[in-house]
């Protein structure tokens, strides 16, 4: 954990990138993200900015963005537990900056509802909550959401980006969370 936490915030970048191992099998994130959602975010799409980067293909800033961000995304998740609420410096954060841990969801949801296209929303380690736009990664985050359509799309059969935000607070690691903040 503390590895990828320092290669994020290295100025400089490596030769090569590693895709950081899931901490879960593909099934565990269910019924929030499904098994085949899992396997093609994980194996094909967030394996595939590494592989580009690594073999110099495409736009590196592009693809070095995209490694970052998915390996800040999966290892913040965790099987579904009820009433998954945060705990520790990140409770304190959200207090802090949005009132309330419902108000702060309200806001997030809000947030990356109004993101056009693709991209990520964000907390930042200031409390602020921002979005990015494809792969811009920014080194201040402490919580990220996936907000391409692949990340939502693909378990709904009505697609549905506001569903996806309602259960993705559910399968939230707050531990990883806290250790960002640290």
């Amino acid at each position: 954990m503390k590895e990828y936490i320092k290669l994020f915030e290295a100025e400089t970048r490596p030769e090569k990138l590693e895709l950081d191992r899931l901490p879960y099998a593909y099934a565990d994130l269910m019924p929030v993200l499904t098994e085949d959602n899992v396997r093609y975010h994980y194996a094909q799409l967030s394996q595939g900015y590494v592989n580009r980067y690594n073999a110099g293909e495409g736009d590196p800033d592009f693809n070095w963005g995209g490694a970052r961000l998915h390996n800040l995304w999966w290892p913040q998740l965790r099987p579904a537990v009820r009433g998954n609420r945060p705990t520790g410096d990140i409770l304190s954060l959200i207090e802090r900056e949005h009132g309330d841990y419902e108000s702060f969801k309200e806001q997030f949801t809000e947030a990356a509802m109004a993101l056009q296209g693709s991209g990520w929303c964000y907390l930042s380690r200031a409390g602020d909550i921002r979005t990015l736009k494809n792969q811009s990664y920014n080194k201040t985050i402490v919580l990220a959401v996936d907000m391409w359509e692949h990340s939502w799309q693909h378990d709904v059969k009505n697609p549905d980006k506001l569903k996806y935000l309602r259960d993705i607070w559910k399968i939230i690691n707050w531990d990883v969370v806290n250790q960002r903040l640290a």
